[in-house]
This record gives structure tokens, sequence and C-alpha cells, in this order.
């Protein structure tokens, strides 16, 4: 198969901006709600990706999911949380994540109760069967875990090592370099894909495209790429999964 990729610039993300009704301004990496494009369904196992600026004292009330895996991943400010699995609100702040098997059906919440905004991107994993029994674990990341390192942040519960794990065969990864001499590497395995998304500030990917603020490269290995910030900063999250034939 060989190595190949496609770079998503921010612009090309749909943005669904903030309303009455709406309580943050969004982008869409893939199919969602309002917005519906046959040819941007999914990225292999990768259903969702939305970029959501939540405004203060608003967001995302008590609403239902079934038959997904969800991963929240806050970038700004707080998210508070509740989930009917666990009856317990949860705040979570920069660098935190979340991890939920919807499975059989849960409901949960996702609020912005500060005065300042939130940012988190929300993620939807397809599970490997429907019926799952519902998981809820989060865990708190501080700065060293991914400063000018690559921090594991999600496995598949076959992994030990990764903090929070689904039963999708999956990997998540977070760094965040802060200076222009920091140097990450990473390998893409042989028959395993990787949705890239720079977050924020400026990545440089050794003989790839710069990824700037919300750009996304889409790649399969085999491959090793090797990361730099060239203007001091970048913080980026690698969505690792199986390749699928019709995402060649």
């Amino acid at each position: 198969m060989g190595t190949h990729y496609r770079l998503k610039p921010a612009d090309s993300l749909h943005y669904l901006p903030a309303s009455e009704y709406h309580p943050a301004n969004t982008r869409f990496h893939f199919s969602f709600a309002n917005y519906y494009d046959p040819d941007n369904m999914h990225y292999g196992v990768l259903r969702v990706v939305n970029d959501d600026d939540v405004k203060p004292h608003s967001g995302f009330d008590r609403h239902p999911h079934k038959d997904m895996e969800i991963v929240s991943y806050v970038v700004h400010g707080h998210l508070t949380h509740w989930d009917s699995a666990t009856q317990q609100e949860e705040v979570l702040s920069r660098g935190d994540a979340q991890a939920i098997t919807a499975g059989s059906g849960v409901w949960h919440s996702e609020l912005n109760n500060h005065d300042d905004w939130c940012r988190f991107l929300q993620i939807w994993i397809l599970p490997p069967k429907q019926g799952l029994d519902v998981r809820y674990h989060s865990h708190h990341f501080s700065e060293q875990d991914r400063e000018n390192r690559i921090a594991h942040i999600v496995g598949s519960i076959k992994n030990d090592d990764a903090p929070l794990q689904l039963n999708q065969d999956i990997n998540m990864y977070v760094s965040e370099l802060t200076n222009s001499d920091a140097e990450v590497s990473w390998s893409l395995a042989a028959g395993r894909q990787a949705y890239i998304s720079n977050i924020e500030g400026s990545l440089a990917i050794a003989d790839l495209p710069t990824l700037n603020a919300r750009d996304t490269l889409e790649i399969t290995g085999p491959v090793t790429l090797t990361f730099r910030a060239p203007e001091q900063h970048a913080h980026m999250i690698i969505i690792e999964m199986p390749e699928w034939p019709e995402d060649e």
C-alpha cells in the first residue's frame, strides 16, 4: 500500500457560529448536525471531530448517546461534565480528557459554568460492536505529561499503558512543543492510519507540509514523523487506528 497523506486546512472545516440556540462556535471536521457531505463522513473508525468554543455559562445540556465511544479533550477553560453512569459532576481543565463507551445507552452533559470561554475537542469513535457495557473514565493530565514529548492518553482496553481505554482498536496521543529546539518523533506502522490535528500554534513535520492552527493531516503507514514548533509553540493530537480500504 505505501505511505500517502492528505492535508485538510482549517478553512475547509465546516463552521457553525454560536447563536441563541447553539452554545458554541463549532468547527466540524466530518459531517455532523446541519453539516452533511457524503464524501466527508468519517476517517476509518473516526466518525466525529468537533472543535467547540463554548460560550460562558452555556453548553450542551443533558442528552443521550448510544453505540458510540466518545473522547473529550479540553484545550482552554473548564468543562463541567455529568453522566448517568456515575451520577456525578466533574470539572475538566486544559489537557484533561474523558472517555465514554455509550454502548447500551448513556445520558451526559458538557457545560461551561465559568466566566471565560471553553474550548474542547469532542471525538466520536465507531465501536467494534453494538450494545457494549457503558464505561466512563477521566484523567487529569499535567502540562509536564505532554510538554516536548508525546503522551499516550487513550488506548484500547487491551493496552495497559494508556490512562484511558476504549473497546475500539485505537490510540490517541497529544504533544505540546514549547520552543523551536524541541523535537519529537512518532512512528506509524504498516496497515495503520492516523488523523493528526494541530490544535494550536504552528507544527512543522519533516518532509511534509507545515500545519497551522486547526490544520489536519490524514496519513497512512509505514512512516516515522518528526515534529517541531518553528514559531515556539505547537499543540497537537494524533488519532491512530487500523487502515480501512475505502480510505486508501
